[in-house]
């Protein structure tokens, strides 16, 4: 029977909410209603294991389907949705998106991009024919973890670890971003195209208010807030990188002439015990590298068999470039390998590849609690 039919607006936090889907009712329980590859239709059997529906359809394609189901939306701010879209079409280049590809091809502004008929009032169009009071839930972004926690409360979940991090790719972003909202007259503008979802976007406010007692002022005011903290967080974050990128550069400058071949991946062709590990994988980056990147970011998951993982290392000889801890979760992985360590195997790390020297063998190892350390592969 099905649950809950989560409608995922682009850019509203839908992918982080997927995560907590999937960790809660398993790959196998959540039905990814995605164009163009996986629209469901609602009068088509449904496996009895599905009891969520989460995806980019409109509410009232499932509104004479499933009527014990809640009824779920996450909505954000109009103009920081907007805002997120934009960069994060022009970093994905995806042709297939039409309105991605009419932003591509014309090299449109944000203030052009804003004007396209399907942006405007973006929110709005994606909820139409059911309005929020409807819903049983209208989660803010602004708010995630918050409402995340007043949702597993109404739906009666168990714990579960989210995930939160999910920044734009868009190489400074940040710097972007500032920007608009530094210009007033764009911003004016662009909330002019954006009338309808700042009223919505009011609304919201005003459930959320009701449903936890509280003034809509005092929550306007901590969005606000919430909004002004995820900046500076975002801030921090561009600056830790780069001082680990300079704190790196660094030590490559030391070791004389830069590098300028690509980089390859070499996989080592067997681990040396196969009893240490389950098994792992490295999801970014794409190799080859062209010698023009800057950074790299280095993800993946691995699963020891006896003893968890402590860390990923990224050495040059004995010396160790960057580390990063394995504990990011991968409900994906778990469900595939129902063992022990599999929940939180995941790991991310950023190597700064502009100044490494060419010939450079750099090693890629996991280090276990127990002090061991397995060689995974080489980048060189």
């Amino acid at each position: 029977m099905i649950e809950l039919i989560s409608v995922h607006i682009p850019k509203t936090a839908g992918t982080a909410f997927r995560h907590v889907l999937t960790d809660t009712y398993g790959l196998n329980g959540v039905l990814g209603d995605y164009p163009p590859d996986r629209i469901h239709q609602p009068e088509n059997p449904i496996s009895k294991e599905i009891k969520v529906i989460h995806g980019h359809f409109e509410p009232s394609k499932y509104q004479d389907y499933f009527p014990a189901a809640k009824r779920i939306v996450w909505l954000r701010h109009p103009l920081f949705r907007l805002i997120s879209e934009y960069f994060f079409a022009k970093t994905i280049n995806d042709r297939n998106n039409v309105i991605h590809a009419q932003l591509l091809d014309g090299d449109l502004s944000i203030l052009e991009f804003a004007k396209i008929p399907q942006m405007k009032n973006f929110l709005s169009q994606k909820i139409e024919g059911m309005q929020l009071a409807e819903f049983d839930f209208v989660g803010i972004q602004e708010f995630y973890l918050q409402d995340l926690e007043e949702i597993k409360n109404v739906m009666g979940w168990n714990n579960f670890q989210p995930i939160i991090k999910n920044s734009n790719r868009y190489p400074e972003y940040q710097k972007c971003l500032q920007e608009i909202l530094d210009d007033a007259q764009l911003v004016d503008r662009l909330a002019k195209l954006n009338r309808e979802d700042i009223e919505l976007y009011r609304e919201a406010i005003q459930l959320r208010a009701k449903r936890r007692q509280e003034s809509p002022l005092i929550q306007s005011t901590l969005a606000d807030w919430q909004r002004s903290r995820f900046l500076i967080q975002q801030m921090q974050s561009e600056l830790e990188q780069a001082q680990l990128e300079i704190k790196q550069n660094r030590y490559w400058l030391t070791r004389h002439t830069l590098r300028n071949q690509n980089l390859e991946l070499i996989n080592v062709p067997k681990i040396p015990n196969t009893n240490t590990l389950v098994g792992f994988h490295f999801d970014s980056p794409q190799f080859p590298i062209a010698a023009t990147e800057q950074s790299i970011t280095l993800s993946g998951w691995i699963i020891p068999q006896q003893f968890p993982a402590s860390k990923i290392v990224v050495l040059h000889g004995t010396e160790t470039i960057t580390e990063t801890p394995v504990n990011l979760s991968r409900p994906d992985v778990a469900q595939v390998h129902q063992v022990s360590y599999a929940n939180n195997s995941g790991f991310s790390t950023t190597i700064a590849i502009s100044a490494i020297p060419s010939h450079t063998v750099l090693t890629i190892a996991v280090v276990l609690a127990n002090g061991q350390t397995i060689k995974l592969g080489e980048i060189r």
